[in-house]
């Protein structure tokens, strides 16, 4: 089992033709209503590659919470361990996506769902891996320290978070800190790709990696760095797709090497990026072992 935790948004996507060079009024092509957040669009891959996820976060009483739960439980992932918090709005993102597939998003968090520092009763047996999104720093500063004291996966998505002691904790802990390359360059105060790897591995002698998107991902292990080079798609929709990576990472983690991960998750990830529709449209296990062979061998650095 795969326990995904962290926010969860209720996001409505408007997809237009292109971003202007100035705030203007725009005709939308099309409005869709969508379940997002790193952790539940994980959970979401991880089911959609044959594996076993449950989903831990925090929900108000409203009716985004409702759509949200019939989303996760029509698809078997259970959220019997989350949160309700009482008289609180779902946390709620709106997404401008246009014809190529860039993004640009608003995220709305109540503060009283936010400041609901209570934490569920988390289990850390023999065959549980988990899965953070640090924007709930509480609890992935929770999972990850015990994580490691119980010698279980702990892959953390470090994103859009704010510098502390809880999140150097984190990636202190975790087993797999995975970096967006926005976030690692807040982390080491903007050091070049390389050489924030090499850094971090000088102070915790682990597994590091960062994701570049079109630029593939780099990752440091046993003190050598390598790259993985993302496939040339014909992209349509690039929300999600680091959500995605994280999932099918944690997911493959637990039988493969890390290469044979990192390039896997690739592969999941491209894919999805060729395809419309969020959660909807995720590849399985067979298409992405399909796709694999146009996954470039990944080379020592």
């Amino acid at each position: 089992m795969i326990t995904c935790v962290g926010p969860i948004f209720l996001d409505r996507v408007i997809k237009i033709e292109e971003f202007p060079e100035k705030p203007i009024k725009l005709v939308a092509n099309g409005l869709e209503k969508r379940l997002g957040g790193p952790a539940p669009v994980a959970s979401f891959a991880i089911k959609s590659l044959g594996g076993e996820a449950e989903f831990i976060g925090r929900f108000g009483d409203d009716d985004a919470a409702d759509y949200l739960k019939s989303e996760l439980l029509n698809s078997g992932i259970s959220i019997q361990k989350s949160i309700d918090v009482v008289d609180a709005q779902t946390s709620q993102s709106h997404i401008f996506e246009d014809r190529k597939g860039e993004r640009m998003l608003a995220v709305f968090n109540e503060e009283k769902l936010t400041n609901d520092k209570s934490l569920p009763a988390f289990e850390f047996s023999e065959n549980q891996s988990y899965l953070v999104d640090t924007n709930w720093i509480e609890a992935a500063h929770h999972v990850a320290v015990e994580s490691y004291k119980y010698k279980v996966n702990c892959v953390v998505d470090l994103d859009n978070f704010t510098k502390s002691n809880l999140l150097d904790d984190v990636v202190n802990f975790a087993s797999h800190p995975i970096f967006s390359e926005t976030g690692l360059n807040r982390f080491t105060d903007n050091m070049p790709i390389i050489d924030a790897l090499k850094s971090l591995y000088q102070k915790n002698q682990k597994f590091y990696a960062v994701t570049l998107g079109a630029k593939g991902v780099y990752w440091i292990e046993n003190g050598d760095i390598f790259h993985c080079q993302s496939p040339k798609i014909n992209v349509k929709e690039t929300n999600g797709a680091g959500d995605v990576f994280h999932g099918a990472f944690a997911q493959f983690i637990r039988t493969k090497t890390s290469k044979e991960a990192i390039e896997l998750a690739t592969a999941t990830a491209s894919l999805k990026c060729t395809r419309s529709g969020g959660i909807k449209t995720l590849p399985d296990f067979p298409e992405v072992k399909e796709f694999l062979n146009q996954i470039e061998p990944s080379k020592q650095i």
